[in-house]
């Protein structure tokens, strides 16, 4: 869904100088757009997506106002337990862009070779599917990376002291990460600190993602983990360090979702 991208407006400038960001380089942002698909919609939102949407997309990669994006569907829960049907993910080279007008949409939309204004793109979006959220996240750490068809867990946590919990993550789960990606068990990892909106009010300010190559691969993540911690970490004691994580990352929800889009620059 594009709308919702385009409705973030000038404040989250604002709120990306809050301390974790500034200390790192302005890379890794991305929006998460959560979607619900409207009753009956089911096959034209998958339709919109593999064909217009891919297509704008494509467009927006290619002249550099996203660095890539994804499309997520979920796969657990599903149903009235299921906060979003569909996840739209678009990554940002540096700092997020100001919010496209509706005449810098259109001039995308006409150079894309879609016969579509902004306002019928709007009013598209509207048909298919309803805004739930939106927010700015940050990636603190990125192994691998994601491809069409990859599985993708999400995990909401709940942290006291972001700083503390993102520098564990990077100390003890990287190294398995790396080590399940190297095997084959894992096509990507990040741990991700959410930037705007961020209050007591807000969500989970901090999120991990593992992306698994197939759903074999997802199911029988228990056991790969398992192997790839004995490897990095052989003097670390699996359960013990799990009480550690609740302290600091406790894990909050957790969701599957599917990839069925995936855009990259045109080589």
């Amino acid at each position: 869904m594009m709308i919702p991208r385009f409705l973030l407006g000038a404040a989250i400038a604002a709120a990306l100088s809050i301390p974790l960001v500034a200390q790192q380089a302005p890379t890794g942002f991305h929006s998460i757009v959560c979607v619900k698909v409207n009753p009956g919609k089911w096959d034209a939102i998958a339709e919109w997506i593999a064909g217009t949407e891919h297509k704008l997309n494509q467009e927006l990669v290619d002249s550099g106002t996203y660095a890539s994006t994804l499309v997520l569907r979920t796969e657990l829960p599903q149903g009235t337990a299921s906060e979003c049907d569909y996840v739209f993910v678009s990554f940002f080279n540096g700092l997020p862009p100001a919010p496209m007008s509706p005449e810098e949409l259109s001039k995308a939309l006409h150079k894309a070779d879609i016969p579509m204004t902004a306002e019928a793109l709007y009013t598209k979006h509207g048909e298919l599917g309803t805004l739930v959220s939106t927010n700015i996240t940050q990636y603190q750490t990125l192994v691998g990376g994601p491809k069409k068809d990859d599985y993708l867990v999400f995990n909401s946590m709940s942290a006291p002291d972001v700083g503390a919990c993102v520098a564990y993550q990077q100390k003890v789960w990287k190294p398995v990460a790396e080590e399940m990606v190297n095997a084959g068990n894992l096509s990507g990892w990040a741990i991700n600190a959410q930037a705007f909106p961020r209050g007591a009010k807000d969500k989970t300010a901090v999120s991990s993602v593992d992306i698994y190559p197939s759903w074999d691969a997802f199911i029988n993540s228990y056991g790969s983990i398992g192997g790839a911690w004995k490897k990095v970490h052989p003097d670390m004691d699996i359960n013990s360090t799990m009480g550690q994580f609740e302290k600091l990352c406790s894990i909050q929800h957790t969701v599957l979702y599917k990839l069925v889009d995936v855009t990259v620059a045109a080589k």
